[in-house]
């Protein structure tokens, strides 16, 4: 059997994993391991639906458009709750204070992306919808430069970004995702892949909880991988940073986990970022603690 997966920058924890290399020895009694890397996390559910990838890591968005459009999502893991590293940013001689100055705003952030679900409670929030802003479809230092250069009024900023912005001391936050909705990685696939392949995914998981743990003990390894693997990144010092601001961990699917998920699908269809009211309910049995 060939387990194909799936790797890009927004998943740090998969990320790692690919580029340490250590997964493929583990998997052998299975069978191989194929890499498809690949930038953008809002790609994946195209690359399961089109059966190229049979798992991958995003946060906790991309799952819920996924079976909006009809695929079979199944969920097998998650990171624990990550709070700090998304908030909404303004300059700060803006005249947008506080996120209740949000209509009509000009957001740059990652479409599809967990930063969805941040912007859809905030505009709920203040009474509003997705029809009362504009988002702007940019990613990282694109975001940055639109937002310094006023092409863009407000920014859904993302780690390690987030904190690069907000050392240069020239931004204010209005809100942290932290303070908005649960944040975390989710690990998912489709029901089908998940029915057939068990055993598989119970060892990649295991894998996956020591690589987290490998990360959380060896960040400035870590942190020089990523640096040394995606062109034109940060220092060393911004993906330190990030590193360290977030907790790692591979953790069971819970009953809790998916309530969260049906919440955001919810909040989703109330902001209007999705049409059709969904049920959230399959979970890998076989998940593990880290």
């Amino acid at each position: 059997m060939t387990l194909r997966i799936g790797s890009h920058p927004n998943n740090l924890s998969l990320f790692i994993l690919r580029h340490r290399g250590v997964l493929e020895a583990a998997f052998a009694p299975h069978g191989d391991v194929v890499w498809i890397d690949y930038l953008h996390g809002g790609d994946s559910a195209n690359y399961l639906a089109d059966q190229r990838l049979d798992v991958v890591g995003t946060g906790s968005t991309p799952p819920v458009l996924a079976q909006g459009n009809g695929l079979d999502v199944a969920y097998l893991a998650s990171s624990p709750d990550r709070t700090a590293n998304c908030a909404l940013l303004a300059m700060k001689e803006s005249s947008r204070q506080r996120t209740a100055d949000i209509a009509g705003a000009r957001i740059a952030c990652m479409k599809g992306s967990f930063t969805d679900h941040f912007l859809a409670r905030l505009l709920l929030q203040n009474g509003l919808t997705l029809d009362d802003i504009t988002l702007v479809d940019l990613n990282g230092s694109d975001s940055a430069r639109a937002l310094r250069e006023g092409r863009v009024d407000l920014w859904a900023a993302i780690d390690p970004w987030l904190t690069a912005a907000q050392d240069a001391k020239k931004v204010r936050c209005l809100a942290q995702v932290g303070e908005v909705i649960r944040n975390r990685s989710l690990f998912w696939c489709r029901e089908r892949w998940l029915r057939q392949s068990a055993q598989q995914a119970e060892t990649l998981l295991t894998v996956l909880a020591d690589n987290d743990r490998w990360i959380a003990g060896h960040s400035q390894q870590a942190a020089e991988l990523i640096h040394h693997h995606i062109s034109g990144s940060l220092s060393v010092t911004s993906w330190l940073s990030a590193i360290r601001s977030r907790s790692w961990g591979i953790y069971r699917v819970t009953p809790e986990l998916l309530a969260e998920q049906q919440q955001q699908a919810d909040d989703l269809l109330a902001a209007r970022f999705i049409t059709t009211p969904l049920t959230i309910g399959v979970a890998a049995e076989n998940g593990v603690q880290a």
